[in-house]
């Protein structure tokens, strides 16, 4: 069991963030009877949200999303649209093959995750911030916390899944992995609109413009009415809304926001960093460049079988950063980066990357 105290608390893997790629990684290790403790910074998991919440379609998905298809609100995704803002000239339209996938509300899902982390066995601290590493002889045994409750974890293996914030001055990746302009970052505010002309739930619609008001804006319909989309920021929405020269401007015209959070997000999104581990210290989703739900759901998944057969096989030091880097640079997810705002860059058309994102799956390589 694991032992909790005011002064210590002491588990086989200590997870530091309550996203998908940590929560998917404590359930796996929790699976194979490992003492698992999760930080998250905040008062729930699922905050601050700042994806659309789509989960892309592949075997992976489909596998672990059928026990969940009955309680967990979604929408199918059926089409990918392409378009000109400007004109609304459609550049794309790609039917699903099985890309698809579904659409969720990223904070019931990540709770969701959290539940099933728990029954796994693993252990879930609430407004307990990872603040700074706990070194011994050069290898990363524990961390400190913001909690008065648990001021200090020690771990036979820590996994670092600290999100998009790994990137900001106080994040992990920033201080342990990242070069400088690996994790370039910028803001962003997401919302939750209702009342959007013209949208068709699960039909998602990607806006490319040389106007830099309107680049890379996108719809995700949700059921219910509910559309995500992000906006550099507040005024620049209200400044979208109110022209009248472009398609978007009049599909969101008429739209109110019903949920606003701020985020951040790095211009080399989905794009790992050149490492992944350091001082036995492994990184997952986000906080190694893993983007997208699904991609980072099966790096942590890669992470829990590293250090899980280790721990297993009773090593005092454990040593998995060669082992999970091998597995997840000769992974699907690896050669079929998650790189939303490069895709033309690095795949020509979207077509070409979601018909080769279908094929991920979560296999040991």
């Amino acid at each position: 069991m694991v032992t909790e105290c005011k002064q210590s608390v002491k588990c086989d893997i200590l997870i530091i963030g309550a996203g998908p790629a940590g929560l998917w990684a404590a359930k796996t290790a929790a699976g194979y009877n490992l003492d698992v403790v999760i930080l998250e910074e905040h008062p729930c998991a699922g905050f601050t949200k700042h994806c659309s919440g789509w989960l892309l379609g592949c075997e992976f998905t489909y596998r672990f999303f059928n026990e969940l298809k009955q309680i967990l609100p979604h929408q199918k995704v059926s089409r990918f649209i392409i378009r000109d803002p400007v004109s609304g000239a459609v550049k794309e339209d790609i039917e699903d093959t099985g890309w698809g996938g579904y659409l969720v509300r990223r904070e019931l899902f990540d709770r969701e995750l959290a539940r099933l982390a728990i029954l796994a066995g693993a252990k879930l601290f609430l407004n307990a911030k990872a603040t700074s590493l706990i070194r011994e002889d050069n290898h990363v045994v524990g961390v400190r916390t913001s909690s008065a409750r648990i001021p200090e974890v020690r771990a036979r293996a820590i996994i670092s899944a600290d999100g998009m914030k790994s990137a900001t001055a106080t994040g992990f990746a920033k201080r342990e992995i990242a070069i400088a302009y690996e994790a370039e970052i910028y803001p962003g505010v997401q919302m939750e609109l209702v009342n959007v002309r013209d949208v068709v739930p699960g039909i998602i619609e990607i806006y490319e413009s040389t106007d830099t008001f309107l680049a890379g804006r996108s719809l995700w319909p949700h059921g219910n009415g509910i559309t995500l989309s992000s906006f550099s920021s507040i005024e620049a929405y209200s400044q979208i809304k109110l022209r009248q020269d472009n398609a978007l401007s009049y599909k969101i015209a008429l739209s109110s926001p019903i949920y606003m959070s701020s985020f951040l997000n790095r211009r080399n999104m989905g794009l790992y960093y050149q490492r992944l581990t350091k001082d036995g210290l492994i990184f997952v989703g986000e906080a190694c460049g893993c983007s997208g739900i699904i991609h980072g759901m099966i790096s942590g998944y890669y992470a829990a079988l590293a250090v899980k057969d280790e721990i297993l096989n009773g090593n005092k030091t454990i040593k998995a950063d060669e082992q999970y880097e091998n597995m997840m640079r000769n992974s699907d997810i690896y050669k079929n980066p998650f790189c939303y705002r490069n895709i033309r860059n690095y795949y020509g058309l979207y077509k070409n990357w979601l018909e080769r994102s279908k094929e991920i799956r979560a296999s040991v390589p």
